[in-house]
C-alpha cells in the first residue's frame, strides 16, 4: 500500500488552467482534435530539440532501465523528481503510441486507441488536455542532451499502461493493456453572469456494445454536471460577491482506469464564494459497461469482503505518520469513496477531516493483488 496526501496548489491550479484554459462554447470535444489520422509530421523530430534549442538542466540524472513485459528497451528513462522520466522517442518506437509534434505551437499529440494526450511543455512542466479534458498539474518534463522527456506518469494515467518500479535493480517495468473500446469526449458548459462564471468539463461515453448501459452511464455522468451547475447558481442567489471579484464555479474529469469492461472517473469541482480560499470537493465513479451499474467498493472487492481488515490498520498508520493529523480516524465505513488506477484502488478521505486544508484529498493506494482480487473478475 502507497499513500498520498493532494497538496491544495493542485485545486488552485485546476481553478486557473479551467478558468484560462477552456475555449468558449459548449460543442464536444472529439478526440481527434489536433491529431491528423496520419503519423507525424515527416521530418518533425520526436523527443530531440530543435536546432538552437538549450538544454533545461546540464546536469546528468541516473539513467533508468526500462522494460516492457520485462524485456529490456534499448533506450532508457532517467529519475525525475518523484518518479521515472521516459523520452518521448521510447514513447513512439518502444511502445508505438502515435506521436505528432506541431512545430508552430510545440505541443505534443500522443495516442493510443480512442485516446489522445495533447503536452503543452512549458518551465514548469508539461501540461496536459486529455481528450479535450484539462488535467489539474503538469507532468514533469526534462530536456537533457537534445531529447526530451516526460514522467511514466503520462502513460500510466491516461494511455492504458500499469507499471512497477524495482529500486533495487533500478528498473521500471512497463505492462499495456488493451483499453475499452469505447470513445469518450469532453462536453463544457459556460455560463457567465454578473455575479458568477461557471465553467465545468464533463465526460460522454459512446461506443459501449449496450446502449442502454451507455444511456444509464451518460445519465450518471449528466446529472451530476446539472446538480453541481445547480447549486452553483443557488449560492449565486444566496451570496453577494464583490463586484471586482465574481463568484467562480469550476469542473473537470480524469478517466482513471479503462479496461477489463470496468471504467473509473474522478470527477473534481472547484467553488468559490469568497475569502480566503475555494472549496473543492471530488467524486470517484466506477461503471460496470456490460450493463451501467455504478459500482461500490465493496461490489469491486467482493471477492474479498474482508477487505476492511487489510484498508482500515494501514491508512491508521499513514494518517498517524502524517504531520497535523486531528486523530480520529477508525475505519472507511459504509461506503468509501474511492477509484480505479493503476492496477488497483484508491481510496480518499474527506477534506479536512482527518488532516488540515493545505493537506487536500488523503490518498491510498491498494493494489488488486494486496487485496486479493483481480480486475477481471470484478465485472463477473
Amino acid at each position: 500500500m502507497t499513500t498520498k496526501i493532494s497538496k491544495m496548489i493542485a485545486i488552485v491550479l485546476a481553478a486557473v488552467i479551467i478558468a484560462s484554459g477552456i475555449p468558449a462554447g459548449s460543442m464536444p470535444v472529439s478526440a481527434d482534435e489536433g491529431y491528423s489520422k496520419s503519423d507525424r509530421v515527416e521530418g518533425e523530430p520526436i523527443g530531440k530539440l530543435q536546432k538552437g534549442d538549450q538544454p533545461a538542466s546540464d546536469q546528468a540524472p541516473a539513467p533508468v532501465q526500462v522494460t516492457l513485459k520485462g524485456k529490456p528497451m534499448k533506450l532508457h528513462g532517467i529519475q525525475g523528481q518523484e518518479d521515472v522520466l521516459v523520452p518521448l522517442e521510447l514513447i513512439e518506437k518502444g511502445l508505438k503510441v502515435k506521436v505528432k509534434y506541431d512545430k508552430g505551437s510545440d505541443r505534443y499529440f500522443l495516442r493510443r486507441d480512442h485516446v489522445v494526450v495533447q503536452l503543452t511543455p512549458k518551465e514548469d512542466g508539461a501540461w496536459a488536455v486529455v481528450n479535450g479534458s484539462t488535467q489539474v498539474l503538469p507532468y514533469e518534463w526534462k530536456e537533457l542532451n537534445g531529447v526530451r522527456y516526460v514522467s511514466s506518469r503520462v502513460l500510466t494515467d491516461h494511455l492504458g499502461f500499469s507499471s512497477t518500479y524495482d529500486a533495487a535493480k533500478n528498473t521500471l517495468n512497463l505492462v499495456p493493456h488493451k483499453m475499452n473500446n469505447i470513445k469518450i469526449t469532453t462536453r463544457l458548459v459556460d455560463k457567465s453572469i454578473p455575479e458568477a462564471s461557471i465553467k465545468v468539463e464533463y465526460p460522454q461515453i459512446s461506443g459501449v456494445k449496450s446502449k442502454d448501459a451507455e444511456r444509464k452511464i451518460n445519465d450518471v455522468l449528466q446529472s451530476r454536471t446539472d446538480e453541481f451547475i445547480k447549486q452553483s447558481l443557488q449560492a449565486t442567489k444566496e451570496g453577494a460577491p464583490p463586484s471586482d471579484k465574481p463568484y467562480q464555479f469550476l469542473g473537470n474529469y480524469t478517466v482513471t482506469f479503462n479496461r477489463d469492461g470496468l471504467l473509473s472517473i474522478l470527477l473534481q469541482y472547484y467553488s468559490y464564494t469568497g475569502g480566503a480560499h475555494g472549496n473543492p470537493t471530488r467524486e470517484g465513479l466506477t461503471f460496470r459497461l456490460s450493463d451501467g451499474k455504478l459500482l461500490t467498493l465493496d461490489e469491486v472487492l467482493k471477492a474479498n469482503p474482508d477487505y476492511r481488515r487489510i484498508v482500515d490498520p494501514a491508512i491508521t498508520k499513514q494518517l498517524e505518520a502524517t504531520e497535523g493529523y486531528f486523530g480520529g480516524f477508525k475505519t472507511i465505513g459504509s461506503n468509501p469513496t474511492y477509484y480505479l488506477k493503476n492496477d488497483g484502488v484508491v481510496i480518499y478521505l474527506p477534506l479536512y477531516e482527518y488532516l488540515p486544508y493545505v493537506n487536500g484529498f488523503p490518498e491510498f493506494y491498494f493494489p488488486f493483488s494486496e487485496l486479493g482480487v483481480k480486475s477481471k473478475e470484478i465485472v463477473k
